[in-house]
This record gives C-alpha cells, structure tokens and sequence, in this order.
C-alpha cells in the first residue's frame, strides 16, 4: 500500500464529497500515484464529460478501479501522446481546474510544436512551467532555461534581453546555444553580464581629442572599472540607454575617468574619477574640462540658466524659477 500524500483545495473537497456515499475513495485519492491522482483531477475538472454518471457513488466506484486511459477518455475522448506522462510528472497537489483542459487541448494540437517538444523533457509539468515557456519565443523554450526561471515576468525579461542584444549586434542563435545549458538563475545572471558587455555602446557625446578618448564597448567599460578599481561597469545599463557616457583623460601615465549624463536639455559632466574614486590630477581636471567645453558640455549644476519671459520680474522682485528644469512648449 503506497504511503498517504497530504492534498489540499477543491481536490479534497470533492474526494470527502465523493467518499460519503463511496467510502474509501478518499482514501484512495490520497494513497495513489502522482500520475493517478492528477489522471483523476483531471476528470473531476470537467465541466462536460464524455461518459457521466447517475450518482457520485457510480463515480466513485469508476475513478477508484477503471484504467487511467478509461478514465481520461470518459473525461476528453482522446488522450493526446505523452499527457498521461506529463501529468505524472507534475507535482503531489491538484492543480487548478482549468489547467488540465488546457494542458490537454495544448497537447492535442500541432499548432505549437516547439511546446509540445519542450513538455517531453521537462522533469517537472506545471501551471508555472507552462506560464513561463509560454512567455517565451520558440528557440528559447529550452527545458533547463524553463526550469530555472522562477516566473514568466523573468521570462519575458529574458526574451526583451535577447531581442535587444541581437539589436545590439549580438548573434541571436549563438546567444540561445549559450543560455539553453542554464540551469539556475545565478547562472542566468552570469549569462546576461557576459552578453552584454560583449556589445558595442551608443555613440559617445563627445569626439575623440588629444589626451581625451571615449569608452565605445562594453569590454572597454568593464577593463576601465578593474584598472581603476570603480563601479563603472555598474553603468552598463545606463550607458545603453544613453543617459550615461565614460571617457579617458590622460596626460603622460596619468588618467582619469570621465562620467558624463545626460539631462533634460543635454549631457553634462556629473564627475572625474581617479584610482579608487580619488581625487584626479587637477592638470587632468582642466584638460577634460577645457575639451569638454569646446563641445558645450559643463559640470553639472554650472549650466546658466536659459532667460525666460519674466526673467526681469525675478530679477527685481527676487520671485523663484520653481521646476526651473522644466521645458514648456
């Protein structure tokens, strides 16, 4: 006699409901299989079956002894190659009822046949397993990638990623072969760092001068934050969204990093970092400055202000420019 599995939700209820006119069933439910007891909800989740009985205790003697073939064809008909594995390869609590229509009419279909491939090998079939696959586009839908993301919001994470990685100039199906041996979301993480560093950066606001060169890879912003001991490579994001920019001033062996950023009526120079983020060289200082200016590109908060209207009124009357950043048609 197989040991007793704990069950929860509709499931139990309607085992109890069953069991007061066919004792035991109940019992049944909870010694079975995995395989038998989804096989069961399944047939239980039907609103409309193919073979229905007069009385619960008739159900009750039919899901107890018959077949798990018979029981699913009184539920759906037909059963779809590979269903009954599937249900067996879910978990020791039903599931909600919709799922087991769903999973049966996703199986029974040609229409998706990267799924259907994607359920043979995945060690576990659930509600969530499906959810994130369906999140996904049809190369990625690969079991060990399926398996380590948690839910389908990190599943459509990883879709946009790749989209715009391949955007980006990146090989899409290098990228699939790459991610498909994941197996956890650490290594996920690690994938996506790797990637994305490997890619060529927006065009830097500022052209190359003497002593002054831009940071144009993602390879290049990750050596200048291990030469200089920063976190620039933490702005890799930011950069690819154009709202931050790196640079090298030099003079001789000396450098330093310039971060630029962008506002709302342009780039500006937020800092200049030495080793650690020390204090730079102030020769280096005023090269980057003296370049930088030449573009129109000043320190951050050192902009002048643009003259508005009434500009006068606040002049004499001392009245404030609040949302002084705002830009008004």
């Amino acid at each position: 006699m197989n040991p007793i599995t704990p069950i929860s939700g509709w499931l139990l209820f309607k085992a109890v409901e069953i069991d007061v006119v066919h004792p035991g069933f109940a019992g049944h439910i909870l010694r079975c299989s995995t395989e038998r007891r989804h096989v069961i909800a399944a047939y239980l989740s039907r609103r409309m079956h193919v073979l229905r009985f007069e009385t619960e205790g008739e159900l009750g003697a039919f899901l107890s002894c018959a077949s798990h073939d018979e029981i699913l064809r009184a539920a759906f008909t037909s059963v779809p190659v590979g269903y009954r594995k599937a249900l067996g390869r879910g978990g020791h609590q039903p599931y909600i009822r919709r799922y087991y229509t769903y999973l049966h009419a996703l199986m029974s279909s040609d229409r998706r046949p990267s799924m259907l491939r994607l359920i043979s090998h995945l060690p576990n079939v659930n509600p969530t397993r499906l959810r994130v696959a369906r999140a996904l586009p049809a190369d990625l839908r690969q079991p060990n990638l399926v398996m380590a993301l948690k839910d389908q919001r990190i599943a459509r994470d990883v879709a946009d990623l790749i989209q715009l990685l391949q955007e980006a100039g990146s090989d899409r199906k290098a990228m699939v072969r790459s991610i498909a041996v994941v197996e956890s979301f650490g290594e996920l993480r690690d994938w996506a760092r790797r990637w994305a560093f490997r890619v060529q950066l927006p065009a830097h606001p500022v052209p190359h001068g003497d002593g002054y060169t831009p940071v144009q890879t993602g390879e290049e912003l990750k050596r200048l934050a291990l030469r200089h001991r920063n976190c620039a490579r933490n702005y890799l994001a930011n950069t690819l969204e154009e709202r931050s920019a790196f640079a090298i001033v030099y003079q001789g062996k000396s450098e330093a990093v310039v971060h630029l950023i962008r506002e709302a009526d342009g780039w500006v120079l937020d800092e200049l970092y030495g080793i650690e983020n020390s204090e730079p060289d102030a020769e280096l200082v005023q090269r980057a400055e003296t370049h930088l200016a030449r573009h129109g590109i000043s320190r951050r908060g050192q902009r002048p202000r643009p003259e508005r209207r009434w500009s006068a009124l606040r002049s004499i009357a001392g009245h404030m420019d609040y949302g002084g950043g705002w830009h008004l048609d």
